[in-house]
C-alpha cells in the first residue's frame, strides 16, 4: 500500500512539474510572441480598436460629414453622414445607400455613405497598421482605408492605401503616393499593386512602415514593396522628402467611396434591395471592419531605446472626496510595469519632486488606479507615469511622462 501511495505521489509531482514547465513556456511564448527574430526587434501593440462596444469610440475616432472624396470633375459625389456609421456585433459597420430609377440605370437620389478617421494618437509614427475587413460587394462602391501623413498638404504628406476596390476591374488596389510619384497633369503616377480578392470573406490588410522601405500585405502575404532609392538620386533617399515623406505621424481613414474614377461604374449589381418606391428602388450595402491594430517595432536587444522613450498620460480624473485617482497612459514599447507620482502643484510636477503619492493600487491594460487618503478633497492634482521593462533579471525604466492635470469632479 505504501508503495502505491509513493508511486501516486511521484506521478502527481511529475505531472505538476510537467504542467509547470508547459505553463511557464506558454507564458514565455505569449510574452515574446511578437518578437521578430530575423530583424532582432520586438513588435509591440501600441493602439487598437476591436469595435466591441455599442457605439463608435469618439475619443479615438471622428465622423466625416459632407462630401467624402474628390469627384475629379465627376457628377457623382457621395455624401458622408453620421447615421451611416455604426458599431455592432463586434464590427465597425459602414453602410452606403443609393436609389435607382425603376429601370435600375439612372441614379434617382443622392448617394449616402459613411467615413471615419482616427484622432491624433500622439504616436510619432506607426510602424505597422493591420486592418481586418470585409469589403462591400456592390458595384460603384470602393471600400477604402488609407494613411495620410500629418503636418503637410497632399501629396507632400504622402499617402499609403491599405485597400481600395474597383469593381469595373474587379481588383483590389494598394497604392503609395509621394511627390515623386505624383503627376500634376491631373492623373496619379502612383505606385500601385493590384490583386484579386474574394469579397465574400474577411481579409487582413497590412502596411509595414520601416525606416527605409514600405511593405504591403494581404492575409500576411507580401503584395508590394516601395524602395525610395528607386525614385531618388540622393545618396540617402530617406532624406529626400519628395521620395520619402513618411517621417511624421499619420492619420487612419476608413470609408466607402462612390467616385466612379476610383470605384468604377455605379450599377445595381452587388447591392441589396431594401425598398421599392413608386418611381425608384432603394439599395444598401455594407463594409465591415473587425479591428484596427497599430504596432511599433523597437529594438529587442537594446534597452536604451526603451530608456529614451516617453509614455503619455491621456486622461486623469477623480472625485473630490474620493481617495481613488484613475488615469490612462500609452507607450510605444512593451513594458512589464508602471510607476506613478502624484503632485499637489504643476511646479512640483515639472521638477518631479515632493510627490504626495507614488503607490499603484492596480493596473489593467492602459488604465491605472492610485489610492491614498492624501488624495481626498484636493483642488488641484498632477500625475506623471513611467514604465519599466525586465530583461534577464534587470529592470530598465522609461522617461517620466509630461505632467497631466487631474480632472477633479464634485
Amino acid at each position: 500500500m505504501r508503495k502505491i501511495i509513493a508511486l501516486l505521489v511521484c506521478l502527481t509531482l511529475c505531472f505538476t512539474f510537467s504542467c509547470g514547465i508547459i505553463l511557464e513556456n506558454d507564458i514565455f511564448a505569449q510574452r515574446y510572441e511578437l518578437v521578430d527574430k530575423e530583424r532582432g526587434i520586438v513588435r509591440s501593440l501600441v493602439w487598437s480598436d476591436e469595435f466591441n462596444g455599442k457605439e463608435l469610440n469618439t475619443k479615438e475616432w471622428r465622423y466625416d460629414v459632407g462630401e467624402v472624396d474628390n469627384p475629379y470633375g465627376s457628377r457623382h459625389i457621395s455624401t458622408a453622414r453620421v447615421e451611416n456609421v455604426k458599431v455592432s456585433n463586434g464590427y465597425l459597420d459602414i453602410a452606403s445607400q443609393i436609389s435607382f430609377d425603376n429601370n435600375e440605370r439612372t441614379i434617382y437620389d443622392s448617394e449616402y455613405t459613411g467615413s471615419v478617421h482616427a484622432n491624433d494618437t500622439g504616436f510619432y509614427k506607426f510602424n505597422e497598421i493591420e486592418i481586418r475587413a470585409k469589403i462591400s460587394p456592390a458595384y460603384g462602391i470602393s471600400s477604402s482605408s488609407y494613411l495620410l501623413g500629418n503636418g503637410k498638404l497632399w501629396p507632400k504628406c504622402g499617402e499609403l492605401d491599405l485597400f481600395q476596390y474597383n469593381n469595373d476591374e474587379d481588383l483590389l488596389t494598394q497604392v503609395l503616393i509621394t511627390p515623386k510619384t505624383y503627376n500634376v497633369s491631373g492623373y496619379l503616377n502612383q505606385k500601385v499593386w493590384r490583386n484579386g480578392l474574394d469579397k465574400s470573406k474577411f481579409h487582413i490588410f497590412k502596411v509595414k512602415w520601416w525606416d527605409k522601405k514600405v511593405e504591403f500585405y494581404i492575409d500576411n502575404t507580401l503584395t508590394g514593396t516601395y524602395d525610395p532609392a528607386n525614385y531618388s538620386t540622393d545618396s540617402e533617399p530617406t532624406k529626400d522628402p519628395k521620395a520619402w515623406p513618411f517621417t511624421e505621424s499619420a492619420t487612419i481613414r476608413i470609408f466607402n467611396s462612390m467616385n466612379p474614377e476610383i470605384a468604377g461604374r455605379i450599377i445595381s449589381e452587388g447591392w441589396t434591395l431594401v425598398k421599392e418606391n413608386e418611381d425608384s428602388k432603394d439599395y444598401e450595402t455594407h463594409t465591415y471592419v473587425d479591428y484596427v491594430r497599430c504596432y511599433y517595432n523597437g529594438k529587442a536587444s537594446a534597452p536604451e531605446y526603451f530608456e529614451k522613450s516617453e509614455p503619455r498620460v491621456d486622461e486623469a480624473h477623480k472625485k473630490k472626496k474620493s481617495k481613488k485617482l484613475t488615469f490612462t497612459h500609452l507607450s510605444f514599447h512593451r513594458h512589464d510595469g508602471v510607476q506613478v507620482r502624484v503632485y499637489k502643484s504643476k511646479k512640483q510636477a515639472k521638477k518631479n519632486k515632493k510627490y504626495i503619492v507614488n503607490k499603484v493600487k492596480k493596473t489593467k491594460g492602459t488604465t491605472t488606479v492610485v489610492k491614498s487618503k492624501k488624495l481626498k478633497n484636493k483642488k488641484k492634482l498632477y500625475v506623471r507615469v513611467r514604465h519599466y521593462l525586465v530583461l534577464y533579471g534587470k529592470k530598465y525604466y522609461s522617461m517620466w511622462s509630461a505632467p497631466k492635470k487631474v480632472k477633479i469632479k464634485k
